[in-house]
């Protein structure tokens, strides 16, 4: 896996947007909303929000951590690799990630999601 693959995963979501925030983080976003991102100086670090029950898990592992800036606070790990996640489990964190913050959407929203395909 590779910040192209990766790309093309996230922006294969329905309604996502990409965009540069906060200076230098690559955003991949649902309404406005970051599911995933990697800071543009160091593409291989690449950050994405997990489950509550699965934060203390993943930073257990080699290469996965919280989220710097307070990501931890709200479930955010860092991958430091690509290498540090099978193909299969970074296509699976991604849409997982995707669906968290997706779900968290107002519900006017999410209907205007539906309403625009």
């Amino acid at each position: 896996m590779n910040i192209e693959a990766i790309r093309d995963y996230c922006l294969a979501l329905p309604h996502t947007t990409e965009a540069i925030k906060y200076g230098d983080q690559l955003c991949f976003l649902v309404a406005n909303k970051s599911f995933c991102s990697a800071n543009i100086k160091a593409l291989e670090k690449i950050k994405f929000k997990v489950p509550d029950e699965d934060f203390e898990l993943l930073c257990e592992r080699t290469g996965i951590g919280p989220a710097p800036y307070g990501g931890a606070k709200f479930k955010w790990v860092q991958v430091e690799d690509f290498d540090f996640l099978t193909a299969r489990e970074w296509l699976f964190f991604v849409e997982q990630s995707y669906e968290l913050v997706k779900s968290s959407l107002p519900k006017k929203v999410l209907l205007e999601l539906d309403q625009n395909g």
